[in-house]
């Protein structure tokens, strides 16, 4: 397909999903002879004669994404709400999606609208997948299937976890890249270089972002799994890609986004001149010691200046490498007279720093919180440390038990986070439940799906007793996360 063959489908495929939304929302509140519901009804057998090219139309949501054809839709700021909605309204009525047959082009506008009265309440009813079906068959709608959870082809669960391996794949290229990029430059910086030029980093955050906006979960994710060991650089890049992402959330354009991720990419720049000691000093630091650490903002900004770059790229980012540790209220470091709110980019480097700062390893931190109770702190804190709308944002992308946490469940099983749902209406992950082998060594025995309930009582199979951080059982998340065994 052309790319603007491609376009015209996408087109047509928003505007059927559009008009199906908007009919079922009319179809809820008015009566059926108002002419918002007539209308409705036009428009939606205009979209589906349109989209239709085969037998049948197939709507289905998979991995927070929505597919017709299996061909998937584009996620942008313009679809953004929409598809949030579609996906929300199926994910309630435990469904997967629906399949239009071809006979739905000649059925009676009565028929359509008795469909969706039963849409839109079966899921109230104590069996509701039963009672929807057997309503269905008794008012001999036959014109379209409901396409449950359960359904999905095993076939279909593998391809798609093999899809996510391959996206994995990619967002650690580019995580790899970004790191060693940023090594270069601090290297040269070391040596003391006369021109330290910033071309190849900017090369790599712009197809990082290129990639990111494509798929922006997988870059949430994979910032949170301590892909490197070493904390130094790989911090960088991790505040980088959740910057991004969170950017990425609030709409920020394809240039912005760069300079974002180039931003934070050299937020700590300046800690190139702390000595490892003080770095990794495992005891409390002395006040001088102190004082080295608070001026590695500064030095970050005085060294941005030293970098070959044009004055336009610099002037973007500079304020912010030296107000990420200011804080919301300007309580934090450097000390500043001033009143002047944090830019967005300090705002949002912020936010992404302190998180993965709360979240890492380090040789001075007696415990480890995980990351579910690392997003409460930092909640708790919104309106002081953090900008209070922005940290719900954050929230929202990593999802309420982040990739990587570890959790026990009822079961008594230990189970990690590998894909947690980024839509604020879903708070139950898909974990990999860990086996011990061993002494401190556990393997993946199987992928399931939290969200999963008992058809009886309706209650959740699992339940999640605790959060811990995979750290604290020795656990390396990335070891499991598509691994085969």
């Amino acid at each position: 397909m052309t790319d603007s063959a491609k376009y015209r489908s996408y087109s047509q495929f928003e505007e059927f999903l559009l008009n199906f939304y908007n009919l079922r929302q009319n179809v809820r509140i008015h009566s059926d002879n108002h002419k918002l519901v007539i209308r409705g009804i036009e428009k939606f057998f205009e979209s589906i004669n349109n989209c239709m090219e085969n037998e049948s139309l197939t709507l289905k949501i998979s991995n927070d994404q929505l597919f017709i054809d299996d061909e998937k839709l584009p996620y942008n700021r313009t679809t953004k709400n929409l598809f949030d909605n579609i996906i929300r309204y199926f994910d309630t009525r435990g469904l997967e999606g629906v399949r239009f047959l071809e006979a739905v082009k000649h059925v009676s506008a009565e028929e359509i609208l008795a469909f969706l009265r039963l849409l839109e309440h079966f899921w109230q009813k104590p069996e509701p997948l039963t009672w929807l079906t057997n309503c269905l068959a008794a008012q001999n709608i036959n014109w379209v299937e409901m396409i449950k959870k359960s359904e999905i082809p095993q076939a279909d669960q593998e391809s798609s976890y093999k899809d996510k391996a391959e996206r994995w794949e990619r967002a650690r290229k580019d995580y790899t890249y970004a790191k060693a990029s940023l090594e270069e430059v601090a290297q040269k910086i070391k040596d003391k270089k006369s021109v330290v030029g910033i071309g190849k980093t900017v090369r790599v955050v712009q197809d990082m972002v290129t990639n990111l906006i494509e798929d922006d979960e997988v870059y949430a994710a994979i910032s949170t799994l301590r892909v490197f060991d070493d904390y130094t650089f790989t911090h960088s890049v991790n505040v980088a890609m959740l910057s991004m992402c969170l950017g990425r959330r609030i709409n920020l354009s394809r240039r912005t986004l760069a300079s974002l991720g180039i931003c934070a990419l050299f937020h700590d720049l300046g800690k190139i001149e702390i000595p490892n000691e003080v770095l990794h000093k495992k005891d409390k630091l002395d006040d001088s010691e102190l004082k080295l650490i608070e001026e590695h903002s500064l030095n970050s900004a005085r060294l941005l200046l030293k970098l070959k770059a044009s004055l336009d790229s610099k002037a973007r980012i500079l304020v912010p490498l030296f107000e990420h540790h200011l804080k919301y209220d300007l309580s934090g470091y450097p000390r500043v007279d001033w009143k002047k709110p944090l830019t967005l980019f300090g705002k949002i480097i912020s936010i992404a720093d302190k998180y993965d700062t709360l979240t890492s390893s380090r040789a001075y931190r007696k415990s480890l919180l995980s990351p579910d109770r690392a997003l409460g702190y930092m909640l708790d804190h919104a309106g002081k440390d953090f900008d209070p709308i922005l940290i719900k944002v954050f929230i929202n992308i990593l999802g309420v038990y982040p990739v990587g946490t570890l959790l026990r469940l009822d079961t008594d099983e230990l189970a990690l986070v590998v894909s947690s749902p980024s839509r604020n209406f879903s708070k139950r992950p898909l974990v990999c439940v860990l086996e011990k082998e061993g002494e401190g060594s556990y393997k993946k025995r199987e992928i399931i799906n939290l969200d999963e309930r008992d058809t009886e009582t309706g209650n959740y199979v699992r339940e999640i007793i605790e959060t811990y951080h995979p750290a604290t059982f020795g656990i390396q998340p990335v070891q499991h996360m598509f691994s085969s065994n």
